[in-house]
């Protein structure tokens, strides 16, 4: 089934470097289909729990399989919200968001909204480790197996030439309003390459969908969790190792390798008392990439709603679910410098 046929989510807009107020505005708002017990009397004089979808498919998973649990064992309306990463900040702060369960680095909004004026909580960690970096089809590395590695990269630059680069080869990255750092890392570390943009995911999607059928060479941005990955074979390039010494750089004079990302979930202040089950629920919520990409992958390949893709992955974790209704908060970890 073609991938890029499916309607898909935009791409993270932000990842790492300084917290860049790039414009970014609210896309919409939106409930996924919820279980039956929304419209239950329970809820009636609850209130409305908000959550944050971010612009890829891994938040989503998140949110409807937390919205679901939410409304079908604790009785609250859940509304999800689609928002760019940075509007999520002050938008949780405020309160007119009640969390955000995947969160990427964000250093400098980490040290104004949990360690500032602590109008935002360190809900702790989701799970997942999240990796970003330069990837390969899997069938390129195997006919160069020097491409392993930048270097490789630096010397077979011809491979990528396109007509839209040439005589430079081209490096695929989603979109202008996304931070990056590969156009400075091409130019730090020598790479006869020029960044193209796709424009959003969707078309990114389409493009590296198009090369892999064809076997045609083509190398990326890209990341990991992330259902894709496990409909196509990719590789990822190394880089020069990351440094905090790196991360103290200019932006345009990054040269190593994105760092880490420990994923972790963040919620105003305020939800503990407001609605003190959820704000536990949210502090106890914890899943693997695994988890996420299986229920990612329903959405997104099967086309099972949000709430059929919920329902089945709860249905067949009930240990797991109720260790989230029950269990107790996970362990807590900040940003570094960096990220």
């Amino acid at each position: 089934m073609s991938i890029s046929s499916r309607i898909p989510r935009l791409k993270r807009l932000v990842r790492w470097g300084g917290a860049i107020a790039a414009g970014t505005v609210l896309l919409s708002a939106c409930g996924s289909s919820s279980s039956s017990s929304s419209s239950s009397s329970s809820s009636a004089t609850k209130p409305t729990i908000t959550l944050v979808t971010n612009s890829w498919e891994g938040s989503l998973a998140n949110n409807v399989v937390a919205q679901y649990v939410i409304e079908k064992d604790l009785h609250y309306p859940v509304k999800l919200l689609d928002l760019a990463e940075i509007p999520a900040w002050p938008a949780t702060a405020s309160g007119s968001v009640s969390a955000v369960l995947e969160v990427w680095g964000h250093y400098n909004h980490y040290q104004t909204y949990v360690v500032g004026n602590h109008e935002v909580i360190n809900a702790g960690l989701e799970g997942p480790t999240g990796n970003i970096g330069w990837y390969i089809p899997t069938y390129l590395l195997k006919q160069h197996p020097e491409l392993a590695t930048w270097q490789g990269v630096k010397a077979d630059w011809k491979l990528f030439v396109t007509p839209q680069t040439a005589p430079q080869g081209e490096f695929l990255d989603g979109a202008p309003s996304y931070v990056t750092n590969d156009a400075a890392l091409i130019n730090t570390l020598g790479l006869n390459m020029k960044v193209v943009y796709a424009g959003s995911e969707a078309a990114q999607l389409s493009q590296i969908e198009t090369a892999y059928k064809a076997k045609k060479p083509i190398i990326f941005y890209w990341y990991t969790p992330q259902y894709f990955n496990h409909v196509y074979s990719f590789s990822q390039v190394a880089l020069p190792p990351f440094t905090q010494a790196c991360a103290k750089l200019p932006a345009a004079k990054i040269d190593c390798a994105y760092p880490p990302y420990y994923l972790y979930k963040i919620m105003n202040s305020k939800l503990p008392t407001t609605a003190p089950s959820v704000a536990k629920f949210i502090q106890a919520f914890n899943w693997t990439a695994a988890d996420q990409n299986s229920v990612s992958y329903d959405m997104a390949v099967n086309k099972m709603s949000g709430s059929a893709a919920a329902a089945k992955f709860v249905n067949s974790h009930q240990s797991l679910v109720q260790s989230w209704l029950t269990g107790a908060p996970t362990p807590k970890k900040a940003p570094v410098l960096g990220t």
